[in-house]
């Protein structure tokens, strides 16, 4: 059941983030809600390479708002 679920559900954010308009502060929240979405996966695959993505891209976004 999970597995036909979740391509439908990855269609329907897919559609929903097309019609997003561009916003700052719209985007922002997004990328908050991607990086807790990431750091999920990353706690689930429990590879190394994930967990240097995960740090990198942390300190990319940390570097961003300094």
């Amino acid at each position: 059941m999970f597995s036909f679920l979740l391509p439908l559900a990855a269609k329907i954010i897919h559609d929903s983030v097309a019609k997003l308009p561009d916003n700052e502060a719209l985007g922002e929240m997004l990328t908050k809600i991607c990086l807790e979405i990431l750091e999920k996966a990353v706690k689930l695959t429990k590879t190394e390479m994930d967990d240097q993505l995960l740090e990198t891209i942390k300190s990319a976004l940390e570097a961003k708002e300094s």
